[in-house]
């Protein structure tokens, strides 16, 4: 049990230091205070989570100076000279003198003068150039030559291009940072890890560093919030070292561990935050309660088959295929949710086509057989229709004698009197299950005993779209009552409970970036595919003369075979800004002409309803055979004769939803192919790993690491997660779970972190969370 109550003043401190103003730095001028809000740096928070790019040694290489090599150089200026060379041309030339031991096993140099016994001298040229008749007046040439003085220690970093003198280098676009102080000095002697700042606004390095030294003077001891229960169980520096070693390390070692502080920090209170606002939103001490318990507990809990409802078990044995074993696991942990006296809120993920939505169905099914009802909400009227057919038909398969609910579809088509019919039904509980879009949340919606909401490709909506669903409350069932009674809680103050929440995505991600996008969450993976489906065929070519030749003979091969093709555009239109992009409209002229005798069809986001659902209609009776699309075709389009797909421009799209557009293709029991297009043979490498493989896991990893998280998710998605100043998902994501696992210890503690003021405040200063898909 960690000691509360201590965290008090440290959190006053910390409140009080690190979100002082600027103003509040020790011997800061008003220009410079000036300067430093102009780049965002308002605060002594913002300024020290200014991080080091990178750290020099402050030694000189050893051995061969390579040409055009990036190199970290220690030396001495020995002449600065700034020449007007025309009518409006200038530039200024500073030499650094820079010594190398020759032998290898020591590196060590000294900045006093010594014998040039066994050591090799080098000089640097460092020359920058200015155009304009102003950079060639006397008094600017003066100035900037005296900022460098002969005798100054510099370190120097920046591409190195050999001169014809021998061992003369010139560098021209490059980081000179003076060694002014004697602690800077003393570093440079015992081979301190020097920082290195990045540059902002025209501010530079070496401005930064005088100024976060001064910050860190001003750092009192006591400014960590965390409590030391958590510090030493997960082996953390304290915040104040911290700070300093980032800044001031004396080995890089320091600097590695620091860095690992402060990435916790970052992940600690995106998942603190992600699980206290989840809290926050529970009514009683029994669901927060029941709430933590199941993230601390990791192991699985699930229901056997034989525990279902009846009307859940008929619609399992009447389905005409059987449900794999990741799909009848993803069921059973779902039904022991809905079980519980705490709302779920579960993410079900999988691959393309894993069947996630036979999993939905079969949990709103049980929902439905206990007498309550269940929301199916999807992300467009497509889907909805789609969804909303597939479970008249799995329910028309049921026996006579079973009662079968009533079903119901609601979206911003429906008829108006239709939509009058079906809103009553869902008052008046006629109707327990009903499928739509995000109409199902608009507040004219009213649901009698709405007990789970399914939300299909989630990621599409906003945290406070799916959030309203927790509005539409249920009368808690009298066992759950029972239960919550004995726990000490009255029935009188669990009567309603928010209804359960399970979120689908058909996008893989890895577990990393799902729990720092979904740490309030518990995910289910569905990772084996249906039997009988054959992987689809994937080549990358370069989209070149004989690249299309190729594929256009492909093309024919399937259309005479009997098949169908879809092409899929990465923008609907041709762009002056983007002329190396293909366009869906601006090509079908051409593809029907070079493929006469076969029809084609158009379909893009910016057709009407009906326009999309006649084109679809059409390709799917075989109207048409040739489908020119964008990336409108992703999501929900089930077409399971179509057998060839051709991605135009295939660099635009990343690795994750090149494998979502592939998934349209193979979904039937012919043998399909995929066929990705790319516009430069630089891009070829990246493609490749589609052929190589089917696993949507797989290859949203290796997305990660290509693309990082913001561009994996999309501006949407990425939107969900804060900046991170340091930390990076793809490569510190090992560091997530140890956050959360410390965010649950917290929060165990003091649901409300009352006992730990220190940590509220600092929540409180901290980025909110940003509002998705709003």
């Amino acid at each position: 049990m960690m000691t509360v109550g201590s965290e008090s003043l440290q959190g006053l401190s910390t409140e009080i230091t690190l979100d002082k103003t600027v103003k509040s730095i020790p011997g800061t001028t008003s220009k410079q205070c000036r300067q430093l809000e102009d780049c965002g740096f308002h605060t002594v928070r913002k300024l020290l989570h200014h991080f080091p790019r990178n750290y020099a040694d402050l030694q000189n290489a050893y051995g061969a100076v390579d040409d055009n090599a990036y190199l970290i150089f220690v030396g001495r200026i020995i002449s600065s000279r700034a020449i007007r060379a025309g009518y409006s041309f200038s530039f200024l030339e500073v030499v650094v003198q820079c010594e190398f031991v020759n032998n290898e096993t020591n590196s060590e140099f000294m900045c006093n003068d010594c014998d040039n016994g066994g050591k090799k001298i080098i000089y640097l040229h460092l020359k920058k150039f200015f155009r304009g008749t102003r950079f060639t007046y006397q008094p600017f040439l003066m100035s900037i030559q005296s900022k460098y003085e002969e005798g100054d220690c510099v370190c120097v970093s920046g591409k190195v291009k050999k001169m014809k003198l021998k061992n003369h280098y010139e560098m021209r676009e490059y980081n000179i940072d003076i060694l002014e102080d004697e602690e800077e000095k003393h570093a440079h002697l015992e081979c301190r890890p020097y920082p290195l700042y990045p540059s902002k606004a025209g501010l530079k390095p070496d401005f930064f560093r005088d100024i976060i030294v001064r910050a860190l003077k001003i750092l009192p001891a006591n400014i960590d919030p965390i409590p030391d229960e958590i510090l030493k169980e997960f082996n953390l520096l304290k915040l104040h070292d911290a700070y300093m070693q980032i800044h001031s390390p004396k080995t890089l070692d320091e600097a590695d561990l620091a860095r690992r502080r402060l990435i916790f920090d970052e992940f600690f209170y995106l998942q603190l935050a992600r699980l206290y606002q989840m809290l926050e939103a529970l009514g009683s001490h029994i669901e927060k309660e029941e709430l933590l318990n199941k993230y601390k507990n990791q192991e699985l809990h699930a229901v056997s088959v034989e525990e279902w409802f009846p009307l859940t078990k008929t619609l399992l044995k009447a389905l005409p295929y059987s449900l794999t074993p990741s799909q009848l696991n993803a069921v059973s942990e779902i039904i022991w949710d809905l079980k519980r006296p705490v709302p779920m809120n579960r993410l079900l993920q999988g691959d393309v086509g894993c069947g996630k939505t036979v999993v939905a169905f079969l949990a709103c099914m049980e929902v439905i057989a206990s007498g309550y009802q269940a929301a199916f909400m999807v992300p467009t009227e497509l889907l909805a229709i789609q969804h909303y057919e597939h479970v008249l038909s799995l329910l028309q398969a049921l026996a006579d004698g079973v009662c079968k609910p009533s079903v119901a579809l609601l979206t911003g088509s429906t008829p108006t009197k239709q939509s009058r019919a079906v809103l009553e039904g869902i008052k008046t509980g006629d109707i327990s299950f009903v499928i739509g879009t995000h109409s199902l949340i608009a507040e004219k919606v009213e649901f009698s005993n709405l007990r789970i909401a399914v939300i299909d490709e989630q990621h599409r909506f906003g945290v406070i779209q799916r959030g309203r669903f927790n509005s539409k409350l249920y009368s808690i069932p009298t066992n759950l009552r029972v239960d919550a009674a004995s726990s000490g809680q009255s029935s009188e103050e669990t009567t309603y409970m928010a209804p359960h929440v399970l979120a689908m995505s058909a996008t893989p991600i890895p577990r990393t970036l799902a729990l720092a996008l979904y740490g309030d969450m518990s995910i289910t993976q569905i990772t084996d595919l249906p039997p009988g489906r054959t992987p689809v065929e994937t080549i990358v070519l370069e989209g070149n003369d004989v690249g299309f030749e190729s594929v256009f003979q492909m093309m024919r091969d399937e259309l005479v075979a009997g098949g169908k093709v879809y092409l899929v555009y990465p923008v609907i239109e041709e762009s002056e800004q983007l002329p190396q992009l293909r366009a869906a409209t601006c090509e079908f002229d051409s593809i029907s002409k070079k493929f006469e005798e076969y029809k084609c069809g158009l379909l893009h986001g910016r057709m009407k309803s009906e326009q999309k659902d006649e084109a679809l209609r059409k390709f799917r009776t075989g109207e048409t055979c040739i489908l020119l699309a964008t990336q409108v075709i992703e999501i929900g389009v089930d077409v399971p004769d179509a057998s060839m797909m051709v991605v135009m421009n295939a660099e635009r799209f990343g690795i994750a939803q090149l494998h979502q557009l592939r998934g349209r293709v193979g979904r039937g029991t012919k043998k399909s192919r995929c066929v990705f297009l790319s516009s430069t043979s630089g891009t070829l490498e990246r493609l490749k790993v589609l052929e190589k493989s089917s696993d949507g896991f797989y290859l949203a990893q290796a997305d990660l690491l290509l693309r990082g998280p913001g561009n994996l998710l999309g501006k949407k998605q990425s939107g969900h997660l804060p900046e991170f100043p340091i930390a990076r998902l793809e490569i510190d994501g090992n560091m997530l779970q140890e956050a959360h696992l410390a965010a649950l210890k917290v929060l165990a503690t003091s649901n409300d972190l009352e006992c730990f003021p220190g940590l509220k405040a600092e929540l409180s200063m901290r980025q909110p969370l940003c509002i998705l898909g709003d």
